[in-house]
């Protein structure tokens, strides 16, 4: 804890604002824990709090997990949902818009039917399903891949609300000037005191703390829930759907094989990172050039590029961009891919991907005001019982480690 926040905690409107965030706490322990642990609730904020849960992390970097493991994590998963779901809470109507009539796609010659949550993996999964001259079918009889075509298994992926969040602002706002204009103005418009005109048509410089007040704002309003963002639950109807499969972004490439080799199908889910810098690249400084020049600059993109790029662990935070002002100002598209491209390969080598982009994730939400993480805790809960993703990492809530413990 901060000099900062413990001074915090100590005013009267800290005193305040605590006790209302312990109140929530253990509201929201009780509903997670209550039911599964006979009302037993165990205040203490960390990995091995919440309920057991090898359904998705992978053991170790070197262990592969076998067919039956996968199968029994596929088993817990789904029984974990009928149980949560028989719950009174969740079987209240749902009066807002059914998103999964139009989530649909049929994939793995029509095999599988998928149901695409957003922000969850769709782009890499979507390279690979189309075109299907990408896919190789296996040796299956006449009779199963007849019955298969006719009755076709069910899945989709869902992945830690936290992580899926900061990657919505990450994709949607900082590096896609093509959603400016849509999610930028939104979230500026309803977000910022006073904002400026300009700010406002050109939706470029939208804050996380902004973001994440307009995603809570949305979600309290029911007033422009953007797709990207919606509670992952509420896109598929998960608990009026009986899914074969519930994939975890955190074991793709474990689960995805699996779901494919159900059904007798086998592709390449390897990842080509080095092809989506290029991509992001041309995306942005050909396709969007314009726009970038008017609204923020060639220059200033390319830092939030770079800063994007660490955020991801794809170039390490300790390589700055290796080009002045002027140098990046009278590059060419290629060139400027290059830079990149060039540092993430350096980036490989060294390793430690994983803690630079966890170290990133954890310093954007430590400066979300404690109300609003709790907020966003309380309107996403059901996404962390559903899936059984730890809803307070203690490195996410700091503030509360002593508070919790010490009660």
């Amino acid at each position: 804890m901060t000099p900062q926040t413990w001074r915090y905690l100590q005013s009267r409107q800290g005193a305040v604002a605590t006790t209302l965030a312990i109140g929530s706490i253990i509201a929201f322990l009780f509903v997670y824990y209550g039911r599964s642990n006979g009302g037993i609730i165990r205040f203490q904020v960390s990995q091995e709090a919440g309920p057991p849960n090898p359904v998705n992390t992978v053991k170790s970097a070197k262990h592969v997990a076998s067919s039956s493991e996968i199968k029994q994590r596929f088993d817990m998963r789904r029984q974990r949902l009928r149980d949560v779901c028989s719950r009174p809470e969740y079987q209240q109507p749902d009066l807002g818009v059914d998103f999964s009539t139009f989530r649909y796609d049929w994939v793995a010659f029509r095999r599988l039917r998928w149901c695409r949550v957003a922000k969850v993996g769709t782009t890499f999964m979507k390279s690979k399903f189309f075109p299907q001259t990408q896919l190789q079918s296996l040796n299956y009889n006449k009779a199963m891949l007849n019955y298969l075509s006719k009755h076709p298994k069910t899945f989709y992926f869902v992945r830690d609300p936290y992580s899926r969040l900061l990657s919505g602002y990450l994709d949607k706002l900082v590096t896609s000037p093509e959603r400016w204009g849509d999610i930028g103005r939104i979230v500026i418009r309803s977000q910022r005191r006073n904002a400026k005109p300009r700010e406002i048509e050109c939706g470029s410089d939208a804050t996380f703390l902004e973001f994440f007040r307009y995603v809570i704002w949305a979600e309290t309003t029911n007033k422009t829930r953007n797709i990207h963002f919606l509670p992952m639950h509420d896109l598929c109807d998960v608990c009026k759907r009986d899914f074969d499969y519930i994939g975890h972004l955190e074991t793709i490439k474990e689960d995805l094989p699996y779901i494919l080799s159900s059904v007798g199908v086998k592709m390449d889910i390897s990842e080509n990172t080095t092809k989506e810098i290029i991509n992001k690249v041309e995306n942005i400084f050909d396709e969007n050039s314009k726009l970038v020049r008017r609204c923020l600059g060639i220059y200033p993109m390319m830092q939030r590029l770079w800063w994007m790029l660490q955020a991801r662990g794809l170039i390490a935070d300790a390589m700055p961009l290796p080009a002045s002002r002027s140098d990046v100002e009278a590059a060419s598209t290629p060139q400027l891919a290059s830079w990149a491209v060039e540092a993430h390969h350096n980036t490989q080598a060294m390793g430690k991907q994983s803690a630079q982009k966890r170290k990133f994730r954890v310093d954007m939400f430590r400066h979300i005001p404690l109300q609003l993480r709790l907020k966003f805790l309380e309107l996403y809960s059901k996404d962390f019982q559903l899936f059984q993703y730890e809803p307070l990492p203690s490195d996410f809530f700091p503030e509360l480690n002593n508070v919790i413990n010490d009660h």
